[in-house]
């Protein structure tokens, strides 16, 4: 009876201690989560260590410890503390973000785009999340992710013209003529908008061959600034390929007098009046394209070697066509073919 009676005491103790650490427990967390929500980070890290030095085995007190240092910018020691949480227990989706801060601030980047990206599965509508994902993609140029952010970003009305224009650039540098055009439709509902993405789409339709529309939207650019050189020399593409001279004519003169030594607008100029056949004229301003040093020399090239033959002088246009094919204009090759295999200069 008697070793009956300690073992009963010594069973009634051991019971008594534990549950005296276990309300100790509770209240040292009761009291840590307070001095989180107070801000007193500092409080809150000695208490959550001390928790875990009590019971190493609970996961959720290295978590609220991480919390704890990620206030205080110890962002290596919360990585290690969250890791270990995630290795214990089952995770919180916010573990994920919060692992991504200390991923991010350790410039463990890989890392840190693939937990926000988890914790997106998540929360999929988390504005800030889409948010920090987008920036931390723009630092580690990852387009899919950056395009999907923007994507969303944009639709849901969190996108500034700075955002906008990025997306843009991305999608034109992936060859998304349909995903911009797209973006762009949706922008341009707005009627606050900033008019420059009006000048933005006349490009995309532009370079898939929409002229007409393409030179609507120039107009509605042009209203608010009716001087802007790349705008007027859009619209004289636009109307070169629609083969409307006298408009192309009548822009590119405006050009001209804007930038008189632009030697591009006046090799431009030159094919129009060899479109028009007045070829001692186009072959001036050949001259004077080429004296202007053109951004397309091979073009200017051809344009006068044209003009130089239906002058009859067959043996400068071949020369010209030669130079022209250097420069990289493989039309050339078909002239020079043509009219200059039997050609004694």
């Amino acid at each position: 009876m008697r070793l009956s009676f300690i073992l009963l005491l010594m069973l009634f103790y051991t019971g008594f201690s534990v549950a005296q650490i276990e309300q100790n427990e509770k209240e040292l967390f009761k009291i840590g989560v307070e001095q989180q929500l107070s801000g007193d980070y500092t409080k809150a890290l000695n208490s959550f260590t001390k928790l875990t030095e009590i019971n190493p085995k609970k996961s959720i007190y290295f978590y609220y410890l991480a919390i704890s240092k990620l206030q205080l910018k110890n962002y290596s020691d919360a990585l290690v503390d969250l890791n270990r949480y995630m290795t214990m227990d089952s995770v919180i989706a916010e573990a994920y973000f919060n692992r991504y801060i200390a991923n991010k601030e350790t410039r463990n980047f890989q890392f840190a785009l693939a937990d926000i990206s988890r914790y997106l599965t998540y929360y999929s509508n988390d504005t800030n999340a889409r948010l920090a994902r987008y920036d931390l993609a723009l630092k580690m140029s990852e387009n899919s992710e950056i395009i999907e952010d923007g994507k969303w970003l944009i639709k849901n009305k969190q996108a500034n013209d700075s955002l906008i224009i990025t997306q843009l650039r991305i999608l034109e540098n992936e060859n998304m003529k349909g995903e911009s055009l797209e973006l762009l439709n949706f922008i341009l509902e707005d009627p606050q908008v900033s008019v420059r993405f009006f000048l933005d789409r006349a490009f995309i339709l532009f370079s898939i061959g929409h002229y007409e529309k393409s030179i609507k939207d120039i107009d509605r650019f042009l209203i608010s600034e009716p001087k802007y050189v790349q705008a007027l020399k859009l619209k004289f593409d636009n109307y070169f390929y629609l083969r409307n001279l006298p408009d192309c004519e009548s822009l590119i003169l405006e050009l001209i007098d804007l930038q008189p030594d632009n030697g591009t607008f006046i090799g431009d100029y030159g094919h129009i009046l060899l479109q028009k056949g007045d070829w001692k004229a186009a072959e001036k301003q050949f001259d004077k394209a080429i004296r202007f040093k053109s951004d397309n020399l091979g073009y200017i090239y051809l344009g006068r070697a044209i003009a130089r033959y239906n002058t009859g002088r067959a043996g400068l246009a071949c020369a010209d066509w030669e130079r022209s094919l250097l420069l990289g204009e493989s039309i050339s090759r078909k002239y020079l073919n043509k009219y200059c295999n039997k050609v004694n200069d």
